[in-house]
């Protein structure tokens, strides 16, 4: 499936389920004699070293700008480090010139000797995991690395019946941002579009992954889930929202005079058809009003279809660009099938990824004639790859971009509004 996300399937979040092979090296692990048991050390290296041979390994093949070997682990050592503080800093080393069995060898070696030495109290495991972590971060803002315990653990959240409070989540350079659903539980309670949000019952959501955190705030209908969230003047606050159960349609309508709003909350694959069931209160002349606000993404293919409901056969819709692939291009290939007299399209900061596919196609059309209004976007426009370790953690991996018809990617820039802006909507045009 593919996603537009930060939210992450082709994702913006992109899950390509790739199922690559893992990198093979030489890595310089000790052996146990044949025949004779490996020790408890030997064997806890055995499966560092292979979750580190894994995680890099696709990093390098997949990721969208890749690195040698080495580098990467000269980075995720260097990162490590950093975040150890002082004392640690006789363990750094730079492993780029060297082969890349060499360089992992070293790297493990370097991660042995911080586990040993007095005072520390982390896990050769944790010491790896906390290296692949932050060499992630170094890579871009998108690729990320969940811990085999935090996968575990939103496993088991997923699974628990519950109920929600209304509300998406979006990651921005590591702050989780809040954007309530209409009439939510979280909207009646005091949560603000744009809230940062900072711990859920009291746990910190600091380095916490997406999926982690919608474990922790759904629970059983009825009961209170405490948000603590920094509004956008400065003021932190603690928000006790009840729990509902709450469905979740992909889009909400509202008929006005003047025609129909339609709200997109994500871009799933129940969305065309609740879109087409909603469009079809539109009359000849009327306007319609996309709700883009705090819309984070989704699927990209439901976007380009959805997009496409208001192209010509032909028009553009976006560009995929990865690495070592011709550019794909992706074009409306039916005509039309709503024609409303305008489109309005409302965004702000919370609108991200597959949302701003919707914008920057929709305002380029001459045939749809839409405007956009509201505040700059989000700013992310990349395809991301969902990997599965077989030591239990999950890689995030930025994998692609996307460029709009206009030509230029909105990634880390955003979408400005075009009724403000004359007409753009790149701030670099």
């Amino acid at each position: 499936m593919k996603l537009l996300s930060i939210s992450a399937t082709r994702s913006l979040l992109l899950g390509l389920g790739l199922g690559l092979a893992p990198l093979v090296s030489s890595p310089l692990v000790a052996q146990a004699p044949s025949g004779a048991p490996a020790t408890d050390q030997e064997a806890d290296v055995a499966t560092v070293t292979a979750l580190v041979n894994e995680a890099v390994g696709q990093i390098y093949k997949v990721a969208y700008r890749t690195e040698p070997i080495p580098v990467i682990y000269t980075k995720a050592l260097r990162g490590l480090l950093t975040s150890l503080g002082e004392g640690a800093q006789a363990q750094a080393k730079d492993l780029s010139g060297m082969i890349d069995g060499a360089a992992e060898a070293e790297f493990i070696s370097a991660l042995q000797a911080i586990a040993t030495a007095p005072g520390q109290r982390q896990s050769l495991r944790d010491l790896a995991e906390t290296a692949i972590k932050t060499y992630c971060k170094q890579h871009d803002p998108y690729t990320r690395y969940i811990e085999a315990d935090d996968v575990r653990i939103s496993q088991l959240m997923g699974k628990a019946s519950g109920s929600g409070v209304g509300m998406s989540i979006n990651e921005k350079n590591g702050i989780f941002l809040c954007y309530p659903l209409p009439g939510s539980p979280a909207e009646a309670a005091g949560v603000k579009a744009g809230d940062k949000l900072l711990t859920v019952d009291g746990k910190s959501v600091n380095e916490k992954p997406l999926e982690y955190l919608a474990g922790l705030i759904r629970g059983a209908p009825g009961t209170e889930v405490n948000l603590r969230v920094e509004h956008g003047f400065g003021r932190a606050q603690t928000v006790r929202v009840t729990r509902e159960a709450l469905t979740t349609p992909s889009v909400f309508v509202e008929k006005k005079v003047t025609g129909v709003v339609l709200r997109v909350r994500k871009f799933s694959k129940e969305l065309l058809d609740e879109a087409r069931a909603a469009l079809g209160q539109l009359t000849a002349g009327s306007t319609l009003t996309l709700d883009l606000r705090g819309c984070p993404g989704g699927d990209l293919d439901v976007a380009i279809a959805f997009t496409s409901l208001f192209l010509e056969a032909g028009e553009p819709v976006v560009t995929v660009r990865t690495r070592g692939r011709p550019d794909e291009v992706s074009t409306a290939t039916k005509p039309r099938e709503f024609k409303p007299a305008a489109i309005v399209l409302l965004q702000d900061e919370g609108t991200a990824s597959a949302a701003e596919l919707v914008i920057a196609a929709l305002v380029n059309s001459k045939t749809a004639r839409a405007a956009s209004q509201g505040v700059k976007t989000y700013g992310k426009g990349v395809l991301q790859t969902r990997i599965e370790l077989r030591g239990g953690g999950v890689l995030m991996v930025t994998t692609g971009e996307l460029i709009a018809p206009q030509g230029q990617t909105w990634d880390l820039t955003g979408l400005l509004p075009s009724l403000e802006n004359r007409g753009r909507i790149f701030p670099k045009d």
